[in-house]
């Protein structure tokens, strides 16, 4: 073989390496979206299957029975804003550079830490103000949400507030 062969055969494989992987990790976190929403009681479960609309859908379940969420102890967001918040995380993703990056990963710690750390308290039976570093670090590391929702019991569960929230 040629040294052209040998490296178009490389990169097919990495490729198609690449794209399992992809296709592994999405049914893994599809399978536990499915999951803590079937624990909550959310009547379409299979929504855990559709990229965006699983965010959404756990921002709402975290929110239920709320105005105002108290994100991570820090600040209030109105319940609506913080539903679709998710599409900030977007565009904060297309700034280019260090800047953008820097940007969107403390915006995902913030926001996607705080959804996490609710989801956590329901597992646990805990007070989210208890699982907050859990859920900051699962916005970095992502497969945590996943093994956690996946190792749980099949029990329902109830979303927990922090403790100065409107319920």
């Amino acid at each position: 073989m040629e040294f052209l062969e040998v490296m178009v055969t490389l990169f097919g494989g990495f490729i198609f390496g690449a794209v399992l992987l992809v296709i592994a990790a999405y049914i893994i976190c599809a399978l536990a979206f499915v999951k803590i929403f079937t624990k909550l009681g959310y009547e379409s479960p299979w929504f855990g299957w559709i990229p965006f609309l699983n965010i959404f859908v756990l921002a709402t379940l975290v929110t239920k029975g709320v105005s105002k969420v108290k994100v991570f102890g820090l600040f209030d967001l109105d319940v609506t804003i913080y539903r679709f918040l998710w599409i900030a995380a977007i565009i904060l993703g297309r700034i280019p550079g260090t800047f953008g990056t820097i940007l969107t990963l403390a915006f995902s710690v913030v926001y996607y830490g705080d959804m996490y750390s609710r989801v956590y308290a329901a597992i646990d039976n805990t007070r989210v103000e208890e699982q907050t570093v859990l859920g900051a670090v699962s916005a970095i590391i992502a497969i945590i949400f996943p093994i956690k929702a996946l190792a749980s019991d099949s029990n329902p569960m109830q979303i927990r507030y922090r403790a100065d929230e409107v319920c």
